[in-house]
């Protein structure tokens, strides 16, 4: 039974690596082509750009989504990954609240304005934690 775990483990972290090294290689092109653009203004790269831009963005959500679904706590990565999507959640309810507040009564809306700055107020903090988690491993 444990040679099932220490394979399941393996295999886990060998899916993270890969999709790691997939949003780095799409990084770097990425960066690449920004610069081939901006420097030599090939304004016939911009396509190519916008969806390099759209691919590096799934790339990561599929790293961050690998990690918190197979990775370890215990692994500096994880915890940059966790705040990430609970600031990314927290983000949208916020904007979410906002839009909604625009309808309700004004003593509904005061009450609701308090409660979103309350969770912007978590978030940053959030934020923080992400920073903070970040400095061992760089």
């Amino acid at each position: 039974m444990s040679e099932v775990r220490a394979t399941q483990a393996s295999i886990a972290e060998c899916l993270i690596s890969a999709r790691l090294l997939m949003l780095q290689s799409k990084r770097l092109i990425l960066a690449t082509l920004e610069r081939r653009l901006t420097e030599q203004r090939h304004e016939s790269l911009r396509p190519r750009v916008n969806r390099l831009r759209d691919e590096t963005e799934d790339a990561q959500e599929r790293y961050t989504s690998s990690i918190l679904r197979w990775g370890s706590p215990a692994r500096p990565e994880y915890w940059p990954a966790a705040y990430g999507r609970l600031v990314e959640t927290a983000d949208r309810l916020s904007t979410r609240l906002r839009r909604a507040a625009v309808e309700l009564p004004p003593t509904e809306r005061y009450q609701l304005s308090t409660e979103v700055e309350m969770l912007e107020v978590i978030t940053d903090g959030w934020r923080d934690s992400i920073r903070s988690s970040m400095i061992p491993v760089a």
